[in-house]
């Protein structure tokens, strides 16, 4: 057998490994995977976990983005972030633990609140009500997540909306910083965060996987085709406009 044939057949049989963004990395590269959960498990996939707000508040928001943000990057429709990188690995537990504590939490409402710069490259909003509700629930999961939160994961909650980001003329950045600025001081947006969002990140693709209503008896509903809409955002493609483009840090 030729030297080809064997090397093209040694390559079919061999097994298959996870993404090279999930495999664990050498020690003196540790620094750079923050985003990576603290798992045993190479992770096939991670999930992302964001707040499923109303459909007026999502809009007007997505909207806001969808006119300051560098449209070849504009892959993500608006959203606060919870959690960034929750392991596969630990799957059922992850939608036992949003069950019950969804189950037991009340919507609340949420607004916009300032405007502020992302450093020099893009501009993003602060919630101006909700925060304090949002944080709680977020401080609940991040309690029974602790032992294989990501580093960036085991932060206190910051969600916020990114309006702007990845630009680099700083004029283009400091007029968008005004308009907004004095859209949320004269006009900003109202609405409810009624429940959770599960989505699978794979490849820089944001899958719905399920949402978990608040204040459901029965906990979140299997994600199908028509879901993703009704959670607030849709079905998502990204090479990570915000971070390393092998990362999934899109909670800005």
């Amino acid at each position: 057998m030729s030297t080809t044939a064997t090397s093209t057949q040694q390559h079919a049989q061999a097994p298959s490994r996870p993404p090279p963004q999930w495999r664990r990395p050498h020690p003196s590269q540790a620094k750079v995977h923050r985003h990576r959960p603290q798992t045993q498990s190479d992770e096939e996939h991670v999930y992302v976990l964001t707040l499923r707000l109303s459909p007026a508040l999502h809009d007007t928001l997505n909207d806001l983005r969808t006119r300051y943000f560098p449209p070849e990057r504009l892959k993500v429709p608006a959203h606060l972030t919870l959690f960034h990188a929750l392991p596969h690995s630990e799957l059922p537990s992850v939608v036992d633990t949003l069950e019950s504590v969804a189950a037991r939490t009340r919507p609340f409402k949420v607004a916009t609140g300032e405007a502020f710069k992302l450093g020099k490259a893009g501009v993003a909003i602060a919630p101006g009500e909700g925060t304090s509700e949002g944080a709680h629930v977020h401080a609940e999961l991040r309690e029974r997540w602790s032992r294989w939160l990501s580093k960036q994961d085991a932060k206190a909650f910051k969600a916020h909306w990114t309006v702007q980001n990845k630009v680099e003329d700083e004029e283009k950045v400091e007029q968008t910083f005004g308009e907004v600025q004095r859209w949320t001081k004269e006009v900003g947006a109202r609405g409810e965060a009624d429940g959770l969002v599960l989505w699978r990140y794979n490849y820089g693709r944001w899958e719905f996987e399920r949402d978990f209503a608040f204040g459901a008896e029965a906990g979140g509903r299997r994600g199908g085709a028509n879901d993703a809409a009704t959670a607030g955002t849709a079905t998502a493609t990204t090479k990570n406009p915000e971070e390393v483009d092998e990362w999934p840090a899109l909670g800005r």
